[in-house]
């Protein structure tokens, strides 16, 4: 067998790093050796910047150039990729345990479990402004109709409704332009309720809000079938179908992409501030990746929630595909099955005292399962 020839060795490593890096990773890299390359060429860091020796540095671009930009975007990405767990984990808000890491997270959670409280009572605030707005205009109107003597006079009194039928009532009033002057305190009822969700419960605050739409999931997804997430993620990787698997990866693409602009425009920021801090105004532009920074960080927040949406979704439809590879009785209800997961949870967590029953016939054990 002949050796393999020097453009094979270069298309096989070419491949590999296809593999590792998608194109999708490699632009927040490029973003900042660009910022960089424009901050180096407007010689920002002997003087103030010129803006005509930038614009003729980007408009004659030499073949070495593209070629070592290119080859810093690989190095960057290079360097950015194994740094993602770490970075996702700061933006999550898992700051360490020094004394000023701690004091810090303490500040941020009791600044968000404040909010949530605030975002809870505005809730209920609209919630019952409506709703009694509503009540009196259903009493008025009832009362006109019956002076009236219309059909109104064959039906019960508003003050004898059962809850069904007064939330039916408000409902079509709602529906009528009559109902015109209730948008206002039904809309930001809406809003503090979307606002109050993404928080998990109020001892398991986080100090960011993408630590906080993430622990909401970790700690729902799964929990009404007595399962936990966190721990099952991997098993329900491995036991999924691949469109379900598909679906998971593109969600957590999505929040990984947004999360890596998130951290690169950081560092943009960082750098404009060391290059422009002694420019007066100049250092102004640092604002320009901060707000992308920002921008990047609230898409990463929603990312989170459809990530989120995507884990709880696998979770209910393959669960059964879960205890059929872990070779565990299938529960006839879901009483039995929050049961029997409590001590499956925990075995799965590496408690050496829980206890499982398996399933005793072990028909089709080891056969390849065939997806539908």
């Amino acid at each position: 067998m002949s050796a393999p020839s020097v453009t094979d060795t270069a298309l096989s490593i070419g491949n590999r790093i296809g593999r590792y890096f998608s194109l999708v990773s490699m632009l927040p890299a490029l973003l900042l050796v660009l910022w960089a390359y424009i901050l180096v060429a407007s010689r920002a860091w002997s003087a103030p910047p010129s803006l005509m020796q930038t614009a003729h540095r980007l408009s004659h671009w030499s073949a070495s150039a593209a070629g070592w930009t290119l080859i810093a975007t690989l190095i960057v990405a290079l360097f950015l990729h194994p740094l993602q767990f770490v970075t996702t984990q700061f933006l999550e808000g898992y700051w360490g345990t020094s004394a000023h890491a701690r004091a810090a997270m303490t500040r941020r959670i009791l600044h968000h479990r404040r909010r949530r409280a605030r975002l809870d009572a505005l809730e209920q605030s609209h919630q019952s402004s409506w709703q009694d707005a509503a009540d009196e205009l259903l009493l008025v109107r009832f009362e006109d109709d019956q002076r009236q003597d219309s059909h109104a006079s064959v039906e019960a009194h508003p003050d004898s409704w059962d809850e069904p039928t007064r939330q039916l009532r408000r409902t079509e009033l709602l529906d009528s332009s009559a109902g015109d002057g209730l948008v206002a305190d039904v809309v930001t009822e809406d809003a503090a309720r979307r606002s109050w969700a993404r928080y998990p419960e109020g001892g398991r605050v986080m100090p960011t809000r993408l630590g906080n739409a993430l622990r909401r999931f970790e700690d729902a997804a799964g929990s009404q079938y007595g399962l936990d997430a966190v721990s099952t993620a991997p098993h329900f990787s491995l036991v999924a179908p691949d469109r379900h698997v598909q679906y998971l990866r593109d969600s957590r693409q999505q929040m990984d992409t947004t999360i890596r602009l998130c951290t690169v425009s950081l560092l943009a920021t960082a750098l404009a501030v060391g290059f422009l801090l002694r420019d007066g105004l100049w250092l102004l532009a640092a604002l320009l990746p901060y707000s992308l920074a920002y921008v990047a960080y609230r898409g990463a927040v929603a990312s989170a929630d459809e990530y989120g949406t995507a884990v709880t979704t696998v979770v209910d439809l393959d669960r059964f595909l879960l205890y059929q590879e872990l070779h565990v009785n299938v529960p006839r209800d879901t009483a039995e099955e929050r049961k029997s997961n409590a001590g499956l949870v925990r075995l799965l967590g590496g408690d050496y005292g829980a206890n499982v029953r398996y399933r005793r016939d072990q028909e089709g054990a080891g056969k390849r399962r065939l997806a539908p």
